[in-house]
């Protein structure tokens, strides 16, 4: 073989043994540095800052008051040491103890082929002690509009049109870019946990709780003139109506025989929670939370941009069944990933996933979801999880796996965060919601061996169950 032909045929070998590495199940994608999303093969993956395809794993509630309930404070302290909480009590992030405490869940998460430290990493607990060894959820709440914070008293909800919360976003956003930017391990920015968009069916008793179901529009209308949040609702009442006497007529407004109404008189009523025509105020309220929607998601979009090019932006964590047609082009245009909240099972969100999916395009992660049921420590306050309906630590755990194989069939689900990590009882202090938080581990750090078992094989297999997903 003379050289020439030797060089042709070696190069034409090197081309086919890179064809064949590209084509098959362990293809690298192009390194950025970052993680991002892509579609490969018609599937959808998280890609690692080097390249590879990966499903996010996550756990959330990793919170230190489930460490310091009266029933296991002694044992955590003598476990990992005095320094874990202050002279006062209270949780010390600074010590070494806590150091020592995120790296053995770190080892844990490991061992259980867990991935992300997810939503509700205690915000009390720095960055640093995890970052660079697991990927993570930024948190980036730049207001309370999830029901279970207006609960606790926090509020009010935002006049998203006016220049102060801009600010106050610009400056929120501004920081947590500047500290997470340049993290590899960033899987994206998480805006609110479980946002109220609209009030539950069992809470509509009266007529006017019929009809106005968008707290967030209620929030605004309740504002006088000289907010610009007023404003923008009179704005969608000129496009719609010929008059204000038309759109006063719909909203059950007084009109003055002699002199009428005007949008100026309009705009001070906070009297809005009447209407007369209940179809068309209802169309009206949709257009304003479609304005609301976007506002609130452009700036945010806008400004992650401005600080952090690069990273995913995965948007408000919702419950699946709170997305509506007036969200859909905000989400299209303004997140990376759709972030849901379902306690489910994957038959019963299927027809609202395949929704979700046509109509935005994007892939989902469930940001926050699990199977449970309430032992004897947890009769009180029964336990996250409990609606599926399980008896047993092993229903929990055939329910685990049978979830995580049929969303990773699913080529546009790209990851499911675990709601809880420890169990908790009646006796600790509560966290976001009144009930207990799920939990493979007891509050001693033991493993369910009937569960964790499965969650490892489980876990292991995510990948090779989403290859072959269609």
């Amino acid at each position: 073989m003379n050289l020439k032909r030797f060089f042709v045929v070696r190069l034409l070998t090197l081309s086919m043994l890179v064809l064949t590495i590209t084509s098959g199940v362990l293809a690298q994608q192009q390194p950025t540095g970052f993680v991002r999303t892509e579609k490969v093969d018609g599937v959808w993956w998280l890609i690692s800052p080097e390249g590879e395809k990966f499903i996010s794993l996550g756990v959330n509630h990793i919170e230190p008051h489930l460490w310091l309930a009266p029933y296991n404070k002694a044992k955590n302290l003598e476990r990992y040491g005095s320094d874990f909480i202050l002279p006062d009590g209270r949780f010390n992030p600074g010590g070494t103890a806590a150091r020592k405490w995120i790296d053995n869940l770190r080892v844990i998460c490991e061992d259980l082929h867990f991935n992300t430290f997810a939503k509700h990493t205690h915000p009390s607990i720095p960055a640093t002690l995890y970052q660079d060894h697991i990927y993570y959820v930024a948190s980036l709440e730049t207001a309370p509009i999830g029901r279970w914070r207006q609960e606790r008293g926090e509020g009010p909800r935002p006049d998203v049109f006016s220049q102060d919360f801009e600010h106050h976003l610009a400056q929120t956003v501004k920081a947590a870019c500047m500290q997470h930017r340049n993290n590899r391990n960033l899987l994206g920015y998480l805006y609110a946990d479980v946002p109220y968009w609209e009030t539950y069916p069992s809470m509509r008793k009266t007529v006017s709780e019929k009809a106005m179901i968008y707290p967030w529009v209620n929030a605004l209308l309740s504002l006088g003139e000289e907010s610009e949040g007023k404003w923008k609702w009179i704005e969608i009442l000129q496009k719609r109506y010929p008059s204000a006497e038309a759109a006063a007529e719909v909203w059950g407004m007084p009109i003055s025989p002699a002199y009428g109404v005007s949008w100026d008189y309009l705009a001070r009523l906070q009297t809005w929670f009447e209407p007369v025509d209940v179809e068309r105020a209802q169309q009206d309220m949709e257009l304003f939370m479609g304005m609301i929607a976007e506002q609130w998601y452009r700036l945010h979009h806008d400004y992650i941009r401005r600080y952090d090019p690069n990273h995913l932006i995965l948007g408000d964590k919702s419950n699946i069944g709170s997305f509506r047609d007036w969200l859909v082009p905000t989400l299209k245009n303004y997140v990376d990933v759709v972030m849901i909240q379902s306690y489910a099972t994957s038959k019963r969100d299927a027809e609202k996933a395949e929704w979700l999916y046509r109509e935005i395009g994007k892939p989902i992660i469930n940001g926050d979801g699990c199977f449970g049921f309430a032992d004897p420590e947890r009769q009180q306050l029964g336990i996250k999880g409990f609606r599926t309906g399980a008896k047993s630590t092993q229903e929990v755990a055939a329910m685990y796996q049978k979830y995580l194989q049929e969303i990773m069939a699913t080529p546009y689900m790209i990851g499911w965060h675990h709601c809880g990590f420890m169990e908790q009882w009646d006796e600790a202090e509560r966290g976001d919601v009144s009930t207990n938080e799920n939990g493979f581990l007891d509050p001693f750090e033991n493993y369910y061996t009937e569960w964790t078992d499965v969650i490892k094989t489980s876990n292991k297999a995510a990948i090779e169950w989403h290859l072959k997903a269609k």
